[in-house]
């Protein structure tokens, strides 16, 4: 599609010799600005035409290819607002198809849907037209025009026969395709050429690959579905085949022919279906970046990505985009960044009768998957007691089966450098992070036998030095509080000097190895302390002293030694009473078991398995792409699975001889740390998959989930793998389907913002979020921003890091709440007068001051009604809120609820207004395509200081739920009790139907 818009600055008189004349001049009417009734704008309202950004005019699509006797809608947009109505004429450039002459579109109106009609067989466009008089000169005429290319082909798909139009190469730096030949010449399987120059785990080595027609057919056929291209195969050579996922993804290119494509289909309509060793019966994945772009030859390609070489085929269901649907609307949406994210994820989750839409940017979207990896590697790296002289492994040389993760161990915490990880992050800021969600959800890696201390590591008791430390030298300190964890203090606490010297003393007490807990017997762990005859002790530990991108990595330096570590002992092998590099820490979280799915088999003892030809023979593999719904290797423990009932020392035996206590040995069930029971509660993936249903919103319904819009993104080198939990969380959803098989929300996986329908993939610095298509876009995208192979000084900018570069900060803003707003068809749009130019001059009923209201930003500290807990709001308000006329109107607007990161104050993140307030009421851009006014309330999850008793809610992050401990801050009910708050405090939308398209 071309766009163009110019100003004619030139007599009346002239434009009747030019070829494209006035209405005046006798030839075509529908150029002319047409003179209607000029809409009546309510007071507070604005549409300036003597004030306007120039015309723009596009076609949704961008492009139409359809058969001959067929036709398909098309929408024409137009920017900026129309004060007055006006007339688009469309004119065909052939015969070959038939529209209306003209569509109608006024400032209610910037858009208007036509039926584009083909007649015979041929490439042909249609013009758009719009003209407008300039207000100020009478002998000025802005025409703005757009071309819609228009392909009239036969529906004919292409269509092979099974192991034609083989082809067969090397894929190596010097040949990055791979393509088919015959039907299959523009059918490939590609990747990159600096892939074949890195040397990590990220990198490729050359290896063959084949493209063919797949040998079971054509996986539509006697189906619901309709087939748009040929089922083709692409396969490797080892050790790159179908038989596991690649670590990075591959682009794939299938022959199609949008002409087969019902009616009504868009590009989000499109399906995948995947077949493969682990696939065997041919089933709908998501993929990454779905575009169908030209060949080159005449035709057309469903191009994408994806980590898993097999046979795939494109396909459209039957009648798809045909109906309607009522859609409950709430008018809130969640959106948050790291911890915040994660917050998101769970709060949008466990209350999703209350939300329309979340946004888990970054983030523990998915703790099903991320305590899976601490656990396995994050917490590992050690030799075990049955073989402690065992090779090393390189730190990212683990194996996993996971596209663009990164692993580590114990030892080597992650940290690349570069100016997109939003902070240092040193080794002592980890150790917080995993000390805080102990004291979220209680200890992930034991079972304290004192409910009072469910946070801290299974031993140690209240009245161990270790636990209370030595506050003796501060005076006026709350009755009962302890050194078993101190608030990191908080900037403008009215305590802050005390809340620093706290934590100062409690870490060097606890810190002094003299001080420490430790268990000289008797701890038994089956892997590091089977017969627990080694010393177990408490540690500290801190610093940041690696290579990146392993910065973090540990050190034995004294110095470093400075922050206590509360969720796990270490093994001292030497007994020096200091933990030393080599010496493992416990992990015994629950007990023991095969994680081979409800059938009780792993793959090698399914019958008939062959690890080359059959390597899953029940098909119960779980993979966040081919099979989320799979039970083995889920990383859930499921009925049916072999555990093994020795507690969760995993020591058989022990239950009256472990020093710290042994629970669930031999009582006939599978056990688990109550931390990690409790955690499944607040986690999405859990609550999606129906493995927790007790959640305040009432289980996730099919028809819960169908109302509920959920996008998410992460970065390719986030240093938590954030790009990696998402996709697990995304996997989750796509994992819900109906009785018919039918995914509940289609799911994408998208390469960056640049990617997403409606953007320009060779422009990925010029994200234009009004221009999204989101006809197009999947129910579900996520977003894994950056570069995979990024060069080393975009890397130091930031590229792919927990925040990002600048740039992919600010995409990511305006993408997420340009996501969530879409929601809202009946959101306020118009452009509004400002607030200053009629301010309101009471309060009207809110308990903030006016002042605040007319400035736009309030901040308080509100304390909830139920939970007592007391924390800060920052609110920020659309234009135009607090202008006298709009509040005489009672123009009401949706609610964002942003969550922060950890470490974080809501109050921080305030300037994101200068963001979204501008786009709320930008000049530029029509009604339809300007972002909605909302109001975005800033919710604390900062840890503090509790302001009646004094004691430390958690360290730095609450990560946005309730605490299971005794006493325990509540953050998901206090966040709960700040809905109200806000809803009785500002003109909120109130709850509506509206209808949606399929």
């Amino acid at each position: 599609m071309t766009s163009r818009s110019h100003r004619l600055a030139v007599p009346r008189s002239l434009l009747c010799g030019l070829v494209v004349a006035s209405a005046a001049c006798g030839d075509d009417p529908a150029v002319v600005a047409p003179i209607f009734p000029k809409t009546e704008l309510p007071k507070g309202e604005i549409c300036e035409p003597d004030n306007s950004a120039a015309l723009r005019i596009r076609f949704d699509p961008p492009t139409l290819v359809v058969s001959p006797g067929a036709s398909r809608p098309v929408r024409v947009v137009v920017d900026p607002d129309l004060c007055e109505p006006h007339a688009i004429s469309l004119v065909a450039a052939s015969s070959a198809v038939s529209a209306t002459s003209e569509v109608k579109v006024d400032l209610r109106h910037p858009s208007a849907t036509f039926e584009v009609s083909a007649k015979s067989l041929g490439k042909t466009t249609i013009t758009a037209r719009i003209v407008r008089k300039d207000p100020n000169d009478p002998e000025r005429t802005e025409v703005a025009e757009a071309t819609l290319p228009i392909d009239v082909r036969d529906a004919a798909v292409p269509t092979c026969s099974a192991g034609e139009g083989r082809g067969q190469a090397t894929l190596s730096g010097e040949a990055v395709r791979v393509t088919g030949t015959g039907p299959l010449a523009t059918a490939s399987v590609a990747t990159t050429k600096e892939a074949f120059v890195r040397t990590d785990e990220l990198g490729l080595k050359p290896f063959g690959a084949s493209v063919t027609c797949a040998q079971n057919g054509d996986f539509a056929a006697n189906s619901g579905f309709v087939a748009l291209g040929p089922a083709v195969s692409f396969e490797g050579s080892a050790p790159y085949t179908s038989l596991g996922p690649l670590r990075r993804e591959i682009d794939v290119t299938l022959p199609v022919n949008p002409a087969a494509m019902p009616r009504l289909a868009r590009l989000r309509h499109v399906e995948v279906l995947y077949s493969g060793p682990r696939a065997k019966k041919p089933r709908v994945v998501p993929v990454a970046s779905p575009r169908i772009v030209p060949d080159g030859q005449g035709g057309y390609l469903l191009a994408f990505s994806t980590p898993w070489l097999g046979s795939y085929q494109a396909v459209v269901r039957k009648g798809a985009g045909e109906g309607v649907r009522r859609r409950k609307l709430t008018h809130r949406a969640v959106l948050g960044f790291s911890m915040g994210g994660g917050g998101a994820a769970s709060f949008g989750m466990r209350h999703h009768d209350k939300l329309d839409a979340i946004a888990p940017l970054g983030g523990v979207s998915d703790y099903t998957w991320l305590t899976w990896f601490v656990e396995t590697y994050v917490s590992g790296g050690f030799c075990p007691a049955s073989n402690p002289g065992c090779a090393k492994v390189p730190p990212n040389l683990y194996p996993i089966a996971e596209p663009f993760a990164h692993t580590m161990d114990y030892n080597h915490f992650w940290y690349e450098e570069g100016s997109g990880n939003g902070g240092s992050f040193p080794r002592d800021s980890y150790v917080k992070i995993f000390n805080d969600l102990s004291l979220a959800f209680g200890s992930l890696a034991s079972e304290n036998q004192d409910k009072s201390l469910l946070h801290l590591v299974a031993g140690p008791k209240k009245d161990d030095p270790w636990v209370k430390g030595n506050l003796s030298e501060i005076p006026n300190l709350p009755p009962g509080l302890d050194c078993s964890f101190t608030v990191s203090s908080v900037s403008d606490a009215t305590d802050v000097e005390r809340q620093r010297k706290i934590e100062q003393a409690c870490q060097a007490f606890r810190c002094d190895p003299k001080n420490q807990w430790k268990a000289k017997t008797g701890y038994f762990d089956d892997e590091y302390n089977p017969d627990g005859s080694k010393p177990v002790i408490t540690f500290c530990d801190g610093g940041q002293r690696g290579q990146s991108p392993y910065k973090n990595t540990f050190t034995d330096a004294p110095e470093d030694r400075k922050q206590p570590v509360n969720f796990a002992v270490a093994v001292d092998l030497n007994d020096n009473g200091i933990r030393d590099e080599n010496e493992p820490i416990i992990r015994s979280g629950h007990e023991p078991w095969d994680d081979c799915g409800q059938d009780g088999l792993c793959d090698k003892d399914e019958p008939g398995y062959d690890p080359l030809t059959n390597p899953d023979p029940n098909q119960d593999d779980y993979d966040y792409t081919l099979s989320p719904d799979g039970t083995e290797g889920n990383h859930h423990y499921e009925l049916g699975e072999k555990f093994r009932d020795d507690g969760l020392d995993g020591v058989p035996n022990t239950k009256s001889r472990h020093i710290a206590g042994d629970p669930g040995e031999g009582d006939g069930v599978y056990s688990e740390a109550s931390g990690l029971s409790y955690m499944r509660s607040f986690d999405a993936h859990s609550i999606v998959s129906r493995w927790a249903t007790n959640v305040p919103g009432g289980p996730l319904t099919d028809d819960a989930l169908r109302r509920l819009d959920v996008v998410t993104d992460g970065g390719v080198r986030d240093l938590f793998n954030f790009a990696s939990v998402a996709n697990h969380f995304a996997g989750a959803v796509s994992s819900r389907r109906d009785a018919t098989g039918k995914p509940l929300k289609s799911v994408a996986f998208y390469s960056g913002y640049e990617m997403l329908p409606g953007q320009d993939p060779s422009r990925p610095k010029d994200f234009a979020p009004s221009d999204l298509l989101w006809a197009d876009m999947a129910d579900v995208p996520n977003v894994r921003y950056g570069t995979v192979d990024a060069t080393p000084d975009a890397i130091k900018l930031g590229d792919g890091m927990h925040v990002g570069t600048p740039a992919q900060l600010l995409n990511r803003l305006l993408f997420g709440f340009y996501y969530v707003a879409h929601a809202w068809p009946d959101a306020d749009r118009t452009r509004s007068e400002v607030t200053t130019a009629n301010p309101m001059t009471d309060a009207g009923g809110s308990s903030f001051p006016v002042d605040c209201l007319v400035l736009g930003r309030c901040q308080t500290f509100f304390t909830g009604p139920k939970t007592k807990r007391t924390g800060p709001l920052a609110i920020t308000l659309p234009p135009g809120y607090a202008n006298a006329d709009n509040r005489a109107r009672d123009v009401r607007y949706p609610v964002v609820y942003v969550l922060h990161g950890y470490g974080q104050d809501p109050r921080d993140l305030e300037a994101v207004a200068l963001v979204t307030n501008n786009f709320m009421n930008d000049g530029t851009r029509a009604s339809e395509n300007r972002l909605p006014k909302f109001i975005v309330v800033y919710v604390d999850g900062r840890c503090r200081s509790n302001p009646t008793t004094g004691k430390p809610e958690c360290i730095q992050g609450s990560f946005y739920v309730d605490a299971q401990r005794e006493g325990g801050p509540q953050f998901d009910s206090w966040f709960d009790e700040v809905i109200d708050y806000v809803d009785q405090n500002f003109r909120t939308m109130r709850p509506s139907e509206v209808e949606v398209p399929e």
